[in-house]
């Protein structure tokens, strides 16, 4: 009996689940509201242009009846086509047939993985929907829901697929599948999925009206230079069609914040399904360490688009991203649970201090804060503990993520036959690379995002120490670091703010710290971040003075003085001289920005002129660091002769009309060359004097390294 009154209970918990919300229920209403506006101005529009077509048909037959000329004939041609030319333009889109590349999915079955889909069968019998049409595993950590949706989708009946990424299945326990794939069959029962649909293609619409125009423009151009009389009614006709799309946009935006606040509602509803199917702490866990799971991914794919000029590759990236999640948790200290690392909300939000928000008008997920503290209100209990590795449900599973890897790897071009790397191999490289490329550890960080002091002079040196009473934890905490992210997020919403400001952003108000502003309010707003900023930086420099005058010291007290006044002194040189290059590289490639478009070649020439100009400098900077010693550990031998047959000529870049593509080819390798080394130079600097730091709080540790 005690049984069966707790399966009541929980039918009765996931029925309420599966029943949509008010908001959700209100959003849905306003989304359909939308739709329908779109789809009656879009008729409208329809309507407009057949009888624009039907009317000027009917004049310009009259026409030609009356008057029969050359001349009448071309003005009665011309104003049939007027209405049939805005027509087709609005209804061309029905008649083109886009075929989705689906070749970097792998279909699977139940006879292949029947473990898979028994998980499948369990959830949708406790979700009471329907299987997927089919389902799909792909490289991605992901997974996701979707139609075959095309225009004739919105109006006849058709089933969703599942795609679910190997990556995700690799990072996750059982349970944790189990929750995320719940999580879409939670999408599977909402019928406002069909809006999607419409939401889906009426951006297909839009996109054909405003971009794929191709072909069109190709017609109306030859029937325009064909006659000049045609030609006119062209112009006409495309005058029209850019109101059209002008009036389309318009609605489309209203459509589409409509359709981001429903989409909020599903992700929330599906969250509810999935606590309830599974528990609430399977799904928290999965949604914290996804974003870990990606990093580590996309750690394995940028490791290996560097080894491409090696000929290195791997049969499968899987066992890599485990490695290297690990490696990533271990370096933050992380917690490990059931094979997998432990992410807190604290951890994952420690780089977004951001307080700028919009509403979410523009993305089709709520933050992953909101999902996690809605699921840990929901607090719903565990079901059936299965805390075994979700990569062991598939049968096929080596032979799945070497298919998937080959996808990956199949456009790479490799100069020789690769060779493939183990996941044993991986590890040794990824730890030499970091422990070449990384800080010492007791810095906790802090120098990954600032710079050591460098205010001071020579003379400096000989000055009394300034004593401060603070220790290494508390000038390497959490609380200066969190200053760091803080001003970080500052500066990244000062820009977003400045950008709605000058327009190039369209948002009528924006929130800041939970208070709501108008965009006439971003004016005192970017005021206000600038005083903050500033602020935040005055405390920052104040701390690099501390961590100075701390290390200077320590090493007069251990009696080493002498060689941190010589590393202090290269660092600040080569850190100068660092901000100087910096500023001669970024104004080069700036000047040659207009490259990337199609311009008239007297612009061009014209331009030209400045990119000569800042091409002085950058030439009298190589020069400098081809001839100083400071340079030379950084710079490798086919950099130095590239380097040096760019400076031994004097290229045009441009000419007779032509870009002279080898000489641009040239002048963009030297810049890399040139930020290469200038990059290293100014790390291998920064290294040497952070690790003599760190071996006066560790001398044994860091002896062999001083």
């Amino acid at each position: 009996m005690i049984f069966l009154s707790c399966m009541n209970k929980h039918y009765f918990m996931l029925e309420n689940a599966l029943k949509p919300s008010k908001d959700f229920k209100r959003t849905a209403i306003q989304s359909v509201g939308a739709i329908l506006l779109f789809i009656f101005t879009y008729i409208f529009l329809i309507v407009v242009s057949v009888a624009l077509t039907v009317v000027c048909g009917y004049l310009g037959v009259k026409l030609m009846e009356y008057f029969t000329n050359f001349y009448t004939i071309l003005l009665g041609l011309g104003m049939i086509g007027f209405g049939f030319l805005i027509l087709f333009f609005l209804i061309k889109f029905m008649f083109k047939h886009k075929k989705t590349d689906r070749s970097h999915l792998i279909q699977v079955t139940r006879i292949e993985e029947p473990k898979l889909f028994a998980m499948i069968d369990e959830i949708i019998s406790a979700v009471q929907t329907d299987f997927p049409k089919k389902v799909y595993l792909s490289a991605e950590v992901n997974a996701s829901v979707f139609y075959d949706s095309n225009f004739w989708s919105m109006f006849l009946p058709i089933r969703k697929n599942l795609q679910i990424g190997i990556g995700l299945i690799n990072t996750t326990t059982v349970n944790e599948l189990k929750a995320i794939l719940a999580h879409e069959f939670g999408h599977f029962s909402q019928k406002s999925m069909k809006v999607g649909s419409y939401v889906y293609n009426a951006n297909s619409i839009i996109h054909d009206i405003l971009y794929d125009n191709e072909g069109y423009n190709q017609v109306t151009g030859k029937i325009a230079e064909a006659n000049s009389y045609l030609g006119i009614f062209v112009l006409a006709s495309d005058k029209i069609i850019v109101a059209m799309q002008e009036i389309l946009v318009k609605v489309y935006g209203i459509l589409n914040a409509n359709y981001s606040k429903l989409s909020h509602e599903m992700e929330y509803h599906a969250d509810a399904v999935a606590g309830h199917v599974v528990g609430s702490k399977p799904l928290i866990n999965s949604l914290l360490r996804m974003q870990l799971a990606n990093q580590a991914f996309d750690t394995v794919l940028s490791y290996y688009n560097r080894k491409i000029e090696a000929n290195i590759k791997t049969e499968n990236v899987y066992p890599q991203q485990l490695v290297a999640m690990n490696f990533i948790a271990k370096a933050n200290k992380l917690t490990y649970s059931n094979f997998f690392p432990e992410v807190n909300l604290s951890y994952y939000n420690r780089f977004n201090k951001s307080k700028l928000s919009f509403n979410h008008e523009y993305s089709s997920h709520p933050e992953t804060g909101d999902r996690i503290r809605r699921l840990e209100q929901l607090n719903a209990v565990v079901q059936d503990e299965q805390d075994g590795l979700a990569m062991d449900l598939l049968v096929n599973k080596d032979n799945m993520a070497a298919q998937l890897t080959g996808f990956m790897f199949a456009g790479v071009d490799y100069s020789n036959e690769p060779i493939d790397q183990s996941a044993a191999d991986f590890e040794i490289d990824l730890i030499g690379q970091n422990s070449d490329h990384a800080f010492p550890d007791e810095f906790n960080g802090y120098f990954d995002f600032r710079n050591p002091f460098i205010k001071y002079s020579p003379s400096d040196f000989e000055k009394p120490v300034i004593t401060t009473n603070l220790s290494i934890e508390e000038l390497f905490g959490e609380e200066n670091l969190s200053l760091i992210y803080e001003l970080n997020a500052l500066e990244a919403d000062y820009n977003v703010i400045d950008r709605l400001d000058s327009g190039l952003i369209e948002a009528k108000t924006f929130n800041y710290n939970g208070l709501k502003y108008s965009k006439a309010d971003s004016r005192k707003m970017l005021e206000y971040l600038n005083a903050e900023m500033k602020t935040k930086i005055e405390r920052l420099d104040d701390i690099d003075f501390k961590i100075f005058e701390y290390f200077r010291l320590e090493s007069r007290e251990q009696d080493v003085y002498e060689p941190f006044e010589k590393l202090a002194i290269a660092y600040q040189q080569i850190a100068n001289k660092f901000k100087e290059q910096q500023m001669i590289y970024t104004d080069l490639l700036n000047s040659t920005s207009f490259l990337q478009s199609v311009n008239h070649p007297n612009f061009i020439k014209n331009k030209m002129v400045l990119v000569k100009k800042e091409e002085k400098k950058f030439k009298e900077s190589i020069l400098f660091i081809l001839d100083d010693n400071q340079y030379s550990g950084s710079l490798k031998a086919e950099e130095r002769l590239r380097l040096e047959e760019y400076l031994n000529h004097d290229y045009k870049y441009f000419g007779a009309d032509l870009y002279f593509a080898e000489e641009l080819k040239v002048l963009f390798a030297a810049l890399e060359d040139y930020v290469n080394v200038i990059t290293q130079t100014h790390f291998a600097a920064k290294k040497a004097l952070l690790v003599f730091e760190a071996g006066l709080i560790a001398p044994v540790k860091h002896q062999q390294s001083a």
